[in-house]
């Protein structure tokens, strides 16, 4: 007997000899069946083959059209890894991750091609462009799968490649670990430039199920979307479902046709996973943790109606995927059990950072095995379960989203004038949002359009605020703290 093939153009390519008439794909108004996205990801492998030479990767631009989907699956049907732009970032992000991933050809809609020309870009694929004489019915296997930009700390953002055999590694747990099937209906709200989505694309392919992207308000409209569309796969963010919650549309019972719904991407707190449970309560409900270095997610925890009464009144990490290790790491020493910095070794963990070989050697590091160094305070207690403590550096999470508030800093450095710009996270009204300070008198309107070049929209600060001199500990260090209190309460 064949064992089964967990890379994610064959379990694709599975579904299609399997299901070819069954949708894989509903978005913008209109279902493609598994034959269709066939077809026009075997075009799309053709003109890579035919216009990208030997170059190893292709940006896909990450407006929700079929063409993303397709060019997403023939990029990889080619042989080569995909590099996703957000449709709403500012030509200037994209710049720096085309330059930073060598990459100058684009699959994207003809409307987008201007901006994406001023960015560097300059060979183009679209769906009225797509060739049909050179579909190709190959499917090459290499090395990489897929590039994702996170914040950085220096100003640029940070480019993460995930090899193919660390993504068919994650697709092996996950398809084997929880039952799909060619009925399931799996959501798809995750920008394709976020590792998350990955998961809604190849698992839903694996069971022969239907991807059903919500128009662009979906996040808003998600319990409808729920209802109208039959959804029985849910993945989000916390923050989605908290939305959903403070609408009051978390009803008990309101969500019956769920049989599977994912958390990742943020601290899932007890209060809100009792709502859902209630709300969903035929569904499954898994928590699932990873940073995008560790692909997708490498540790999960299902939640189980009645335990609610959790350290901190968060859900655990739970415990990491079979194969996989993590301890905790307190200096140099690496504990079993106890508090201290997550680090995690197994198949899933990816080789390092895109041009950066310093701070690869700072976080992935090689100690009789390879591990990489999370940044995430965590307990493991004696059931090796891992709780989430919170962060051992500045960077926080917006809507699932990494930021680091020191990449603020640095585009805003040189602006100054000499002053200095310093940028904490405050909780108000529920959510985090981001404040920045600075020592110098300016108009903030120059310095948001400074920073709207060159960061998306949910890394800008919520408010830009001054300061006569920025307050000191006694150690004469910045005092962060206080800081962050002028930020809360004025």
């Amino acid at each position: 007997m064949n064992t089964p093939s967990f890379d994610p153009v064959d379990l694709f390519l599975a579904s299609v000899r399997a299901v070819p008439d069954r949708p894989a794909l509903e978005v913008d108004g209109r279902a493609w069946t598994y034959a269709e996205l066939d077809e026009l990801s075997r075009r799309v492998a053709g003109w890579c083959e035919a216009n990208c030479g030997g170059v190893g990767r292709v940006a896909v631009h990450g407006a929700k059209t079929v063409l993303a989907y397709a060019g997403i699956l023939g990029v990889l049907r080619s042989g080569r890894a995909y590099v996703p732009l957000h449709p709403d970032h500012p030509a200037g992000r994209w710049q720096s991750i085309l330059q930073r991933s060598g990459v100058r050809s684009v699959i994207a809609p003809a409307e987008a091609q201007a901006d994406l020309r001023v960015a560097g870009a300059g060979h183009f694929l679209d769906l009225e462009s797509l060739p049909t004489a050179l579909a190709t019915s190959t499917a090459r296997h290499t090395d990489e799968a897929y590039v994702m930009f996170t914040s950085g700390s220096t100003g640029e953002p940070k480019g993460v490649p995930v090899g193919r055999v660390q993504l068919t590694a994650y697709l092996r747990h996950v398809c084997t670990a929880y039952s799909f099937t060619s009925t399931d209906r799996f959501s798809q709200f995750f920008a394709l430039s976020f590792d998350l989505s990955v998961h809604d694309l190849f698992v839903c392919w694996s069971a022969g199920a239907c991807l059903c992207v919500p128009p662009g308000d979906g996040a808003l409209q998600s319990k409808a979307f729920i209802r109208d569309q039959g959804i029985t796969v849910w993945f989000s963010v916390p923050s989605q479902a908290a939305l959903l919650q403070r609408m009051k549309a978390l009803q008990p019972g309101s969500m019956r046709l769920l049989r599977r719904a994912f958390f990742c991407g943020e601290a899932l707190t007890a209060d809100l996973a009792r709502a859902w449970v209630q709300a969903a309560p035929e569904a499954e409900v898994v928590n699932l943790y990873g940073p995008t270095e560790t692909t997708i997610a490498i540790a999960e925890q299902k939640v189980l109606p009645g335990h609610w009464e959790v350290p901190g009144g968060i859900i655990p990490l739970g415990k990491p995927f079979p194969d996989h290790i993590a301890r905790v790491r307190d200096g140099n020493d690496l504990h079993e059990q106890g508090e201290g910095e997550l680090v995690l070794s197994g198949p899933q963990v990816n080789a390092g950072y895109i041009g950066d070989a310093a701070r690869s050697k700072a976080f992935f590091v090689a100690e009789g095995r390879k591990w990489y160094a999370t940044g995430d305070r965590v307990l493991v207690d004696e059931a090796g379960v891992l709780h989430f403590l919170g962060r051992m550096d500045g960077q926080v999470k917006l809507a699932g989203h990494r930021v680091e508030p020191g990449e603020i800093d640095a585009l805003l450095g040189p602006k100054l004038g000499g002053g200095r710009a310093v940028t904490v996270a405050v909780q108000r009204s529920g959510a985090t949002e981001l404040a920045t300070f600075i020592d110098v008198e300016m108009d903030p309107v120059v310095l948001y359009a400074a920073l709207r070049e060159k960061l998306p929209a949910y890394m800008l600060p919520a408010r830009i605020l001054f300061v006569d001199r920025f307050p000191l500990g006694p150690h004469g260090k910045l005092d962060r703290k206080a800081l962050i209190e002028r930020a809360t309460h004025g």
